[in-house]
């Protein structure tokens, strides 16, 4: 390993933790909260010491001195990980994250050298005895402490939220949910899947599952619902829609969990992918099913299976670039090859006319607003029309992801696109 990952796993990790505080937010108490953190930021775990008293500093320092070293206080504050990522752990030099919100004043984040680490530890420590048990104390002794010779680097509202009167809680917990929401969420997402998922979420997060057991789940109700949709009644039909836009709102979740519990993976993120896809497909199908049944003499399971078909032949090639070109577990990323093609588009240059039709048939196509307009449709009498668009969606697509898969292929062969897997 090199580079900044084997950096970030050569660093130390010292988080101050509450000595008694047990509240829990959304799920975590601010002891795991503030671990989790730290090795989300790319501190191996082995290195990452949780430290509440000056007697557990003392065991642990041998651990800690002269080598490069994170302090971190969770102990009055919830810590997100932009409050790690923002101080850049993989450049040498010695930063302080303040808080520009709050007159600059110090974020509970140092970064340190190893020729600072021992003088920095010299003041955790001291700041613990003159503070007696009183962890609160010991960390505004240390912000005293430690406030000289770091260069600032500003943190926004996004990083960190103080606790420092019981009144908080409630409002730390209000802003942690403010950060489930996605910059980029669709309208859709936002209006209505994630208001009706936010119930779930908090029974969720009380539960031991974990977000990709969740994601499955998700997967089993969509699944369930397309095969309930196949049926010729239209009253089942729209049951088993409803059952498939149930699943939806619980693929909300699985996202919401893992990050309000820190607990995002590669491995959830393509579970929650391929779950997606699986429904799209299943939909696809369930369609079939039903305007196969209500309309015997037409020939419709051939067009059935060659819509899936082209709809599993383009998922394999977007999975290609997103898997071997640009190292990513999120398909829809896959629109940036749809706006600029192998090329990237300058920093600061208009988008094109392309790249804005590209964004506005990614959210089309996206499975939240698909379910939900086949719920209404079917309600309508018209799901031979949703049938028939799902049908033609599926060739549109493929003509278009094939071209842009000959020419991204084109571009990493002539070197124009370096792959990030080679």
């Amino acid at each position: 390993m090199s580079g900044p990952a084997a950096l970030l796993q050569q660093r130390h990790a010292l988080v101050l933790v509450p000595a008694s505080d047990r509240r829990k937010i959304t799920g975590l108490t601010l002891a795991e909260r503030g671990r989790r953190v730290a090795v989300l930021a790319g501190i191996a775990p082995a290195r990452v010491v949780l430290v509440r008293s000056a007697e557990e500093l003392s065991a642990a320092r041998g651990q800690l001195a002269k080598v490069p070293l994170l302090v971190m206080t969770a102990t009055s504050q919830v810590v997100a990980v932009s409050l790690l990522a923002k101080l850049a752990l993989d450049e040498p030099g010695q930063r302080q994250a303040v808080d520009p919100a709050r007159g600059g004043q110090s974020a509970g984040a140092w970064v340190l050298d190893a020729q600072g680490a021992e003088a920095a530890l010299d003041a955790v420590a001291a700041a613990y005895v003159h503070a007696g048990t009183g962890s609160g104390a010991a960390v505004a002794l240390l912000d005293l402490s430690l406030g000289e010779g770091f260069a600032p680097v500003e943190v926004d509202r996004r990083a960190r939220f103080p606790m420092r009167a019981p009144g908080d809680l409630r409002a730390a917990i209000r802003w942690q949910y403010e950060l489930v929401n996605k910059p980029l969420d669709a309208p859709i997402c936002r209006y209505f899947y994630r208001p009706l998922a936010r119930p779930l979420t908090i029974l969720f997060l009380r539960s031991p599952l974990s977000p990709n057991v969740i994601s499955v789940l998700s997967i089993l109700l969509s699944l369930a619902g397309c095969a309930i949709a196949a049926s010729g009644d239209l009253t089942t039909h729209v049951v088993g829609l409803l059952v498939l836009l149930s699943g939806g709102i619980v693929d909300t979740n699985d996202g919401e969990v893992a990050r309000l519990r820190l607990e995002m993976s590669k491995t959830g993120a393509w579970i929650d992918a391929m779950g997606d896809d699986m429904a799209r497909i299943g939909l696809l199908l369930g369609m079939g099913g039903h305007v196969a049944a209500t309309h015997p003499s037409w020939p419709v399971w051939p067009v059935t299976l060659a819509a899936a078909a082209m709809t599993v032949l383009s998922l394999v090639l977007i999975y290609w670039y997103c898997i071997f070109v640009i190292d990513s577990s999120n398909n829809q990323d896959y629109t940036k090859a749809l706006q600029i093609g192998p090329g990237v588009r300058a920093e600061g240059s208009a988008r094109s006319v392309g790249a804005w039709l590209a964004d506005m048939g990614a959210q089309i196509v996206r499975r939240d607003f698909i379910d939900l307009a086949a719920v209404f449709v079917a309600i309508a009498g018209g799901s031979l029309v949703t049938f028939s668009l799902l049908s033609v969606g599926a060739l549109a697509t493929l003509i278009v992801v094939v071209p842009t898969h000959l020419k991204i292929v084109k571009a990493v062969r002539s070197g124009q696109i370096v792959p990030v897997r080679r």
